[in-house]
């Protein structure tokens, strides 16, 4: 099987790895999926697709591991292929170089995690010294690699990545025993903190979860999140939806929507950015976030005798439990106080759209503007079926 062959088979399973965000000398970077036909390789890029992509490589679609979601575990029945360190540099090389592009090079466990946490790493080895790469890497390690494969890769990475995919040691347990949580996901996290908070690790650490293929709550998700990042400074964590894919033991099981990921993500934003504890989210009857509002309005349905807030007294801290208000609107709204007392909606109009959506929220001198309607339409909603466009991946 020639390069070409091999990439048209491991390209497509580079879907399933997340790298929509990253940081290049303190610069952070959002993207958006795109691709390029070239040798198959995908990619992605920043919301106008011209900044900076982010090209995703899977050196091995071979894996020891039979996880029941998995397309590639060892009991499937897909075509296999595996790139050696050498080619998947050459592949990716010209790429990289005509594109600007950076990397995310990941695998699954072909052999053993030290050997497929190997060709990763020479892999990046080989684009930096043979090749002169200089731009953006992201090694996304197997669970149970030694600390010798991650001391190496920290060498040569930028970011790096081990996915944890749930939340536990008993969610491990149901989704596929025969793999330790704690010793070979855990503890490898805990070795790349070690390696971050030394300054070896430039853009962090992050991880992944599969949503929804262990039975887990949003809670248990959102709990295992906070926890990760405080203990093990992980500074990105993806949210993947479980789908239920043929030839697969879960091919009958119910898929993951899409939005309740886009809630997990909402509600993770709200710890890092807003002042939320994991705690204080709104959770139903089973633990789980609410698929028809964004948890801060769930948070906001959850407390009406908060609301409204008196925009000219309330702290910043205040201000960002606001539904529709993010952290650019509390500044303006604070820079606003200070040239005088906000009587009416008008003279807060340079928030543009987010003026008419807090209008229900908040009173101005005293004075409430508006109908009460934002939380009246957020009720009758709140039983509504979730309708999601089909996806292609």
């Amino acid at each position: 099987m020639d390069v070409a062959e091999k990439l048209a088979i491991l390209a497509p399973a580079a879907h399933y790895e997340a790298c929509d965000t990253h940081a290049v000398a303190g610069r952070r970077y959002q993207s958006t999926k795109a691709h390029w036909s070239e040798n198959a390789l995908s990619a992605e890029a920043d919301a106008k697709g011209v900044r900076r992509p982010v090209m995703r490589l899977l050196m091995s679609a071979e894996c020891v591991h039979n996880c029941p979601y998995c397309p590639l575990r060892a009991g499937g029945d897909v075509p296999r292929a595996t790139l050696t360190p050498d080619e998947a540099a050459a592949a990716v090389a010209p790429q990289l170089q005509r594109h600007n592009a950076g990397l995310l090079l990941s695998t699954a466990v072909v052999g053993s995690a030290d050997a497929s946490g190997s060709a990763v790493v020479d892999s990046a080895q080989i684009l930096r010294n043979r090749y002169a790469y200089r731009g953006y890497l992201h090694l996304k390690l197997p669970p149970g690699v030694s600390h010798a494969v991650v001391e190496a890769a920290a060498r040569v990475a930028d970011r790096m990545s081990l996915n944890i995919e749930v939340p536990s040691a008993a969610r491990q347990a149901v989704l596929d025993p025969s793999r330790d949580w704690r010793s070979d996901v855990i503890l490898r996290l805990r070795w790349m903190r070690d390696l971050y908070q030394a300054g070896q690790i430039k853009s962090g650490i992050a991880t992944q979860f599969v949503v929804g293929a262990a039975g887990e709550s949003d809670q248990e998700l959102i709990t295992a999140t906070a926890w990760l990042r405080k203990e093990l400074a992980v500074g990105r964590v993806y949210y993947g939806a479980f789908k239920a894919l043929a030839g697969t033991p879960m091919a009958n099981a119910r898929s993951t929507p899409q939005v309740r990921t886009q809630r997990l993500l909402q509600a993770d934003w709200l710890l890092r950015h807003y002042g939320f504890a994991a705690e204080e989210l709104a959770f139903d009857g089973q633990a789980n976030l609410s698929l028809a509002h964004d948890p801060k309005l769930a948070w906001a349905l959850h407390h009406p005798e908060l609301f409204p807030i008196e925009i000219n007294r309330a702290p910043a801290e205040q201000l960002l439990r606001i539904p529709g208000l993010g952290p650019l609107g509390v500044k303006r709204i604070l820079r606003l106080r200070t040239l005088g007392m906000l009587r009416e909606p008008a003279h807060i109009a340079v928030l543009g759209a987010a003026t008419q959506r807090i209008i229900d929220f908040v009173t101005f001198d005293g004075r409430f503007f508006g109908t009460g309607r934002t939380m009246q339409i957020a009720r009758r909603n709140a039983n509504k079926p979730i309708v999601e466009q089909l996806t292609l991946f």
